[in-house]
């Protein structure tokens, strides 16, 4: 599936209703039904809304089956939460949970073998192998609900925001693509279609994430920043497959302080050495 603009945010909107029902289940402690909600969404979306929103129902996922006592199951979800490196507050929740269900089955293995001389443990855990079963799984599950998707091998890419090229990356986060996107050019319209549409997809995602980061001013008036303008490049055919996004924030979009930001960023790209040179797709934002 192209990851379509229209289309896109209605079925992160569906999706983020959806998990509200899940959410009012969990508060009534209704784990169970909380938790098929929640497998519903990363298996109905996934691939086709904002990161954040599947990487949110399964941290919630992972809470359910903590109060359910599949600890295994918990495990899994909060792997694949930090695995994919979102905000610094999700990933303190799944390493917390990852503890929580850890301990109850360390302690089910201290009773076991204290019962059974001969249990010699729990079978050995590769996070790794795990992680990309799950993700192969939750891509085979959303194709389910799409018309013009065939599910291909992924590989993982680094997405990184700065202001200029040696500042402090303020969002660093890892996720998959497919592979036939790691192309140096698109070779057609539609493969550029899909590269840009792509790449707006990421940086919307984590939008949420990077205003987080510090209490931003507007890079031309210096009021509190409420959005940012983007300027991505992709390099996703490089061996370190990466989106390097020099982005601005700024008060509010279509005004002066925008065209002002934007004013400032294209003579940067020209002035800046280490800007200039890069020579991945740039995407247009």
């Amino acid at each position: 599936m192209a990851y379509s603009g229209p289309d896109f945010f209605k079925e992160n909107a569906k999706a983020l209703e959806i998990k509200e029902s899940a959410n009012a289940h969990f508060r009534a402690k209704e784990y169970q039904k909380a938790c098929d909600i929640y497998s519903e969404i990363i298996d109905r979306f996934s691939g086709r809304v904002m990161i954040e929103t599947t990487r949110v129902a399964r941290c919630n996922r992972a809470a359910c089956y903590l109060n359910l006592g599949e600890y295994q199951r918990c495990i899994d979800d909060c792997n694949i939460v930090m695995f994919y490196m979102g905000s610094p507050e999700l990933v303190e929740k799944a390493r917390y949970r990852r503890e929580k269900a850890t301990q109850s089955l360390d302690e089910i293995d201290a009773q076991r073998r204290e019962a059974d001389p001969l249990y010699t443990g729990r079978p050995e855990y590769n996070v790794n192998e795990r992680i990309r079963d799950q993700l192969r799984e939750a891509d085979e599950s959303s194709a389910a609900f799409q018309t013009d998707t065939t599910v291909e091998e992924h590989r993982p890419f680094g997405y990184v925001v700065r202001m200029k090229d040696h500042d402090p990356e303020y969002v660093h986060m890892r996720d998959m693509l497919p592979i036939s996107m790691m192309l140096s050019e698109p070779r057609s319209s539609r493969e550029a279609d899909r590269l840009v549409a792509f790449v707006k997809k990421i940086v919307t995602s984590h939008e949420p994430e990077l205003m987080t980061k510090h209490p931003w001013k507007c890079y031309s008036c210096g009021v509190a920043a409420t959005t940012w303008i983007h300027s991505p490049i992709s390099e996703l055919a490089s061996f370190y497959p990466i989106i390097k996004d020099y982005a601005r924030p700024i008060c509010e979009k279509g005004g002066k302080c925008e065209k002002d930001a934007r004013a400032k960023m294209k003579k940067a790209e020209t002035e800046d050495w280490e800007i200039a040179r890069e020579t991945g797709v740039r995407i247009k934002m």
